[in-house]
């Protein structure tokens, strides 16, 4: 009978010790595009969360383009897009030329950052920030409606 009594204790003790263990993880989500002749668009997300809560996200975007020349119009574009943002604690976007490549890159810590000044730049951050949090399910449905191909892992 002690035999059982112990058996069931640790089996409850497992039970709600894998229920203290907080689900950290990574998401990919990747899209290649071809918006026009001699122009390849390759995104990638990478969202690090924890008890499905997102703490950091990196995005990479690249131009790749034939013709170098078009490279620094896009860089132009990418810069009035994210001109909002800059001073924001918390969230960096930075672009580079190389070659035939024009990479962007932004890193939000949506741990630290001021998720209202982020609403206030663009009203369409609220579709994802809620209570000042951002859930790797609601990005997940975010970026597959948008046609990228979404990975988790941990």
């Amino acid at each position: 009978m002690k035999k059982k009594l112990g058996l069931i204790i640790v089996g409850i003790s497992i039970l709600c010790c894998t229920g203290c263990n907080p689900e950290t993880g990574t998401m990919t989500c990747t899209m290649s595009t071809y918006p026009t002749d001699g122009i390849t668009l390759r995104s990638t997300y990478t969202a690090e969360y924890k008890n499905n809560i997102v703490k950091k996200l990196k995005t990479v975007e690249k131009v790749i383009a034939e013709d170098e020349d078009n490279l620094e119009v896009y860089e132009e574009k990418i810069k009035e897009l994210y001109q909002g943002y800059q001073g924001i604690d918390y969230y960096t976007n930075k672009t580079k030329i190389k070659d035939n490549t024009l990479t962007s890159m932004t890193i939000i810590d949506y741990s630290k950052v001021d998720t209202d000044k982020l609403i206030k730049v663009d009203s369409g951050n609220s579709g994802i920030i809620k209570n000042g949090k951002v859930n790797i399910k609601d990005l997940e449905k975010l970026y597959k409606q948008n046609g990228c191909n979404c990975k988790k892992e941990g």
